[in-house]
């Protein structure tokens, strides 16, 4: 079977508009927790840290939305089309993990009392495909 040549210039555009078409921040949620991300503290008390910020869950619905369009898509391109969207992509993940770095995760009314480190290893839960003889 012939892979589909699919236009990289239009899938850029695709994820621009999926990227900057972000629902409300409840709505994000939801779909955060839908996406199968877990947090497991590294360092810190999770508790302490308020985890429905605003720039916290924008950052991780983004990262999801990008996992989900990468492994969509990424499988029907040519070689040279993945070496190109590679490229493009990659700087864009990584400008929403810098974005998740950033967020301020403290709670106001802890602030004053102490201020904690956190550390925090997101990854996301994946089903492996079953072969099927």
């Amino acid at each position: 079977m012939k892979k589909i040549n699919k236009d990289i210039i239009l899938l850029f555009g695709n994820i621009q508009k999926v990227i900057s078409s972000k629902p409300t921040t409840n709505q994000m949620f939801e779909e955060v927790q839908m996406m199968k991300f877990k947090i497991k503290p590294i360092q810190g008390d999770l508790m302490s840290f308020n985890l429905k910020n605003q720039q916290f869950i924008e950052s991780l619905w983004s990262l999801g939305k990008l996992d989900e369009f990468f492994f969509r898509e990424v499988p029907s391109l040519s070689k040279k089309e993945k070496e190109i969207f590679m490229k493009f992509f990659d700087s864009l993940y990584f400008k929403y993990q810098q974005q998740l770095n950033q967020s301020n995760l403290q709670q106001r009314r802890l602030t004053l009392k102490r201020t904690g480190l956190l550390e925090l290893e997101i990854y996301k839960e994946r089903k492996l495909k079953k072969k099927v003889n």
